[in-house]
């Protein structure tokens, strides 16, 4: 006899005991269960199981539909003869979105831009809520190249943050996570606020911008804004050190990298005086950064 498959979904308020009933309105019939999922949202779960039934689908209705009311919750039993008809993928990838808020306009047109490709978001989970918001989607589709353009495009559209990373044992095995600072773990710019300090804002500016157009080398462009920094006071560069702003979300972000035994640290382009700072406000494993010449 070839098994049916069955979907059975309910819903309603979380308690203890409800997935404990459930299953064993299911262990009354012949099941081999073959996936299960369970969210709970505030105080509603959702709790959905997929298995395979020798026996009679409509006995089996019964006894789920019977479970769900006596717990107070509803029930769907969905029954095909077939395989389900899933959309073709080629492969699966991480995507995350964060926001500060995460608008539902966002991911209106983050996921609008999936489904123009054709990819198909499998599963969507909470990242965090404080201080910034984010989420985590598993996305079946059959090019990761234009994955990764489209969500390119929609960060721009929208201005939330999205990170795109292609499952697999590859993604499992990266433990080494290495950042910038400036910009990036704290709000600033670290020689601007020198700059700024040394009443030099506007030079440092023009040069920083010949160095983003690429018209002088990253080592030239330091070297060109260290030396207007030039008399600024030790207590200055100690003043904006204690100052320094993080970003909202990197203690969460790094905690949680650490916690999933990764090795964090950073390499900037600015100075020691301030990574020294990121390093212990932060916990980080390593910083390599450039020494600022105080005489």
């Amino acid at each position: 006899m070839q098994p049916t498959s069955v979907l059975a979904t309910i819903t309603g308020r979380d308690r203890p005991g409800v997935t404990a009933a459930f299953f064993a309105a299911l262990s009354a019939h012949d099941v081999d269960v073959r996936d299960v999922e369970l969210v709970v949202i505030r105080d509603r779960l959702i709790l959905a199981v997929l298995f395979d039934l020798r026996g009679d689908p409509a006995a089996l209705r019964s006894s789920v539909t019977r479970t769900a009311h006596a717990l107070g919750m509803e029930a769907e039993v969905a029954i095909s003869d077939g395989a389900p008809n899933r959309p073709e993928v080629g492969s699966r990838s991480h995507v995350i979105v964060l926001g500060r808020p995460l608008r539902a306009g966002a991911l209106s047109h983050v996921t609008q831009r999936l489904a123009d490709i054709g990819a198909n978001i499998e599963s969507v989970a909470q990242l965090a809520n404080e201080p910034v918001s984010s989420v985590e989607m598993i996305v079946g589709t059959k090019d990761h190249a234009e994955l990764r353009a489209v969500l390119v495009q929609a960060a721009e559209d929208t201005g939330v943050d999205i990170a795109v990373e292609q499952a697999g044992l590859r993604r499992r095995a990266k433990r080494l996570v290495v950042l910038d600072v400036d910009s990036t773990l704290i709000r600033d710019e670290a020689i601007d606020v020198l700059a700024e300090r040394a009443g030099v804002g506007d030079k440092v500016a023009a040069i920083t911008e010949q160095a983003m157009a690429g018209q002088v080398d990253f080592g030239e462009s330091l070297r060109a804004r260290v030396a207007l920094l030039t008399g600024l006071a030790v207590a200055e560069v100690e003043a904006v050190r204690d100052e320094l702003r993080l970003t909202p979300g990197a203690r969460t972000f790094v905690r949680t990298l650490r916690h999933l035994g990764c090795q964090v640290g950073v390499v900037s382009g600015g100075v020691t005086v301030f990574t020294h700072r990121v390093v212990g406000q932060l916990g980080l494993d390593f910083a390599a950064a450039n020494e600022l010449e105080i005489v």
